[in-house]
C-alpha cells in the first residue's frame, strides 16, 4: 500500500481488535520507496510487522547491538503491540530523521551540507565532549560511505537511523559504541 496521503491516528472506537494506525505525513516518492525497502529488509520473517526478533537479527548484520533494537521497538511501537507496522515505522523514522537533521545542522557549522574532520572535532568540543583527532578520524571514516572524508546528511542519517535517541550526546555515544564494535578497538573514551 502506498504511504502517501495517509494519516496517523489511533481509533478509539470500542473493539476487541488492535487499533488501526494510519500514516500522517506526505512522503516524497523517493522516501516512500526507501522506507518501504528498509522496512522489508528489517521484517526478516516477512509477516508485515517488525518484532524484536526481526529487528535484532537484521541489525546484527549492521553491527548494531540488541539493546538498540529493543529501544527502537519501544519508541516506534505506537499502539504498544510489541511489534511495528509499516505505518508506525514510517511515522517513527520520519520524526527521527527530523531530529537527525537538527543534530547534523548543529555540527555542520559552515552550512555546506557536509561535516568534515574539523567541524566534527569542534562540534564535539562545543558539546563538552573531548575527542582526539585519531578517534574523530575513525568516527568520520566509519560513517563516510563514499570515501570523501566528509559526512553528508544522507550518510549521517543512514548511520544513525537505528539509534533510538534524539539527544546529540546519546547519538554520539551510539556512534562511538558502534564504531568500537566495528573496529574492535578499546581505545575510545566513554563520556
Amino acid at each position: 500500500m502506498p504511504l502517501s496521503n495517509h494519516h496517523v491516528f489511533l481509533s478509539t472506537a470500542p473493539t476487541t481488535e488492535e487499533p488501526q494506525i494510519h500514516y500522517d505525513h506526505d512522503v516524497p516518492h523517493e522516501d516512500e520507496e526507501r522506507l518501504e525497502n528498509l522496512f522489508k529488509s528489517l521484517d526478516v520473517d516477512g509477516n508485515g510487522r517488525i518484532d524484536i526478533h526481526d529487528l535484532s537479527e537484521a541489525l546484527r548484520n549492521f553491527g548494531v547491538a540488541h539493546e538498540y533494537a529493543q529501544s527502537f521497538i519501544e519508541r516506534a511501537d505506537i499502539n504498544k503491540s510489541s511489534d511495528i507496522s509499516l505505518a508506525e515505522f514510517v511515522h517513527y523514522v520520519k520524526e527521527h530523521e527530523k531530529n537527525l537533521r537538527l543534530s547534523f545542522s548543529h555540527i555542520d557549522k559552515n552550512r555546506d551540507g557536509k561535516i568534515d574532520l574539523e567541524e566534527l572535532i569542534r562540534g564535539f568540543n562545543e558539546l563538552g565532549v573531548d575527542v582526539e583527532v585519531e578517534e574523530a578520524q575513525k568516527l568520520l571514516k566509519r560513517m563516510d560511505q563514499d570515501g570523501s572524508l566528509e559526512i553528508s546528511y544522507n550518510e549521517w542519517r543512514d548511520f544513525l537511523l537505528y539509534a533510538p535517541y534524539t539527544n546529540i550526546h546519546d547519538l554520539i555515544r551510539y556512534w562511538r559504541h558502534s564504531t568500537v564494535s566495528n573496529f574492535n578497538s578499546q581505545d575510545f573514551i566513554d563520556f
